[in-house]
């Protein structure tokens, strides 16, 4: 019986070709991803504004709970990544994030059990004040209004029950379309200015914006902000 015949180098790099895994669209979002994070060496890290959508006729997430994560997330297609926003944080915007929950939430920031009512409603309209007239002023450059706002903004639609559960003369509307100005003025500014990236947090601060913007229309509160 004659050798085997070896395998050329041209067929070799087939093989390992073959066998090497084909990227998937969540593969290559993130490799995207990672490399806009990278290129501002302040960035630690990124926060979900927005996740994957279902695609149409997907089993629902109780389906996928004894699947790997690799399968799971192999299933995702191009569309469905496109559809993610993230904010890239910072180390200051991790803090103002930090400090506007306190600011907002008052004393019980550090307790176990909140409690969220009129009352509440009532300081968040005050804070607004406060914010606008103390905090706000002290903000020098475009980049720290935006570390500022995002945080108050973030902190502001997390605890919303102030949306919900308020009076009519408690100055909602004023507060609201106060804010919206706040940020139709400061978004003005090119990404350079506000310390930002074009690909991920700016769409992903819109974002933010237009699901606040959603709350608020359901309590017919004008929320301009573009």
């Amino acid at each position: 019986m004659p050798p085997k015949r070896k395998a050329s180098a041209s067929t070799s790099a087939k093989g390992s070709k073959a066998a090497k895994k084909k990227a998937t669209p969540y593969d290559e979002f993130f490799e995207e991803y990672d490399k806009v994070m990278k290129r501002n060496p302040k960035n630690i890290g990124g926060m979900i504004i927005r996740g994957i959508s279902k695609a149409e006729g997907e089993d629902s997430d109780e389906d996928d709970e004894d699947e790997e994560e690799e399968q799971v997330t192999s299933k995702y297609t191009a569309e469905q990544m496109s559809s993610l926003r993230y904010v890239f944080i910072t180390q200051k915007r991790e803090d103002k994030l930090n400090e506007m929950r306190r600011f907002i939430l008052g004393s019980q920031a550090n307790d176990s059990i909140m409690m969220f009512n009129t009352s509440f409603s009532y300081e968040v309209m005050d804070g607004f004040e406060e914010y606008k007239s103390r905090i706000w002023k002290k903000m020098k450059t475009p980049a720290e209004k935006f570390d500022s706002l995002f945080a108050y903004t973030y902190n502001l639609k997390n605890y919303d029950t102030w949306i919900h559960d308020h009076e009519g003369d408690m100055g909602v509307d004023e507060m609201v379309k106060g804010l919206a100005g706040m940020w139709k003025r400061l978004l003005k500014n090119d990404d350079e200015k506000l310390g930002i990236d074009a690909e991920y947090t700016r769409p992903g601060v819109v974002q933010l914006l237009k699901d606040f913007q959603s709350d608020l229309d359901m309590q017919e509160l004008d929320f301009s902000f573009q």
